[in-house]
């Protein structure tokens, strides 16, 4: 009977730190999962350059708006607003750029290697401009993976470069919010 009870109460611990995780995913989650697919389409659009400044302002509104609920439904703090907002709005560009770009037979896979993107990743801010080293570091890891650089698009670099700065924009975000 006494190995019974602390078999359980062992199995209530272990499940503990699996519940925390689960929260804590929940938090990163909230927004994107709370915004229609063809909003985070259009979101996606508009960081990539689509659309002009009072469409934007309005799909920016919308998310602040499903960003405060996300906030105050899992008790974020308000200090913490602002980064959970810019993660939010990165991770809703990123993975839509992700599905764009592939549509155009690039892998974002490549950028993220390239600018070393990623949860151990240096994540290099880009939230202003990208250097001309970084750029160069792109366009070769495209030539090193058989890509032909001479038959892509501006508008398609247009959106490896959106790509970059939502991904540089959502790991840096992400490490400043503590759950």
């Amino acid at each position: 009977m006494l190995k019974g009870l602390i078999a359980g109460a062992a199995l209530a611990m272990a499940a503990l730190p699996v519940a925390a995780t689960a929260q804590e995913g929940e938090k990163f989650d909230c927004v994107v999962t709370s915004v229609a697919a063809d909003t985070k389409a259009s979101i996606g659009a508009a960081m990539a350059g689509a659309g002009d400044d009072a469409a934007r302002d309005a799909l920016f509104q919308q998310l602040s708006t499903v960003t405060d609920g996300c906030v105050a439904k899992h008790g974020i703090a308000e200090a913490q607003r602002a980064a959970y907002f810019d993660y939010s709005l990165a991770r809703i560009s990123r993975e839509w750029l992700v599905g764009d770009i592939a549509k155009l037979n690039l892998s974002s896979a490549i950028v993220d290697k390239a600018l070393d993107f990623g949860p151990t990743g240096v994540n290099p801010d880009l939230s202003s401009d990208m250097s001309e080293d970084q750029i160069m570091a792109i366009v070769q890891a495209y030539i090193d993976s058989g890509v032909d650089i001479e038959k892509v698009d501006n508008a398609v670099w247009e959106k490896v470069g959106a790509y970059a700065a939502a991904t540089s924009i959502y790991w840096n975000k992400r490490k400043q919010l503590p759950f």
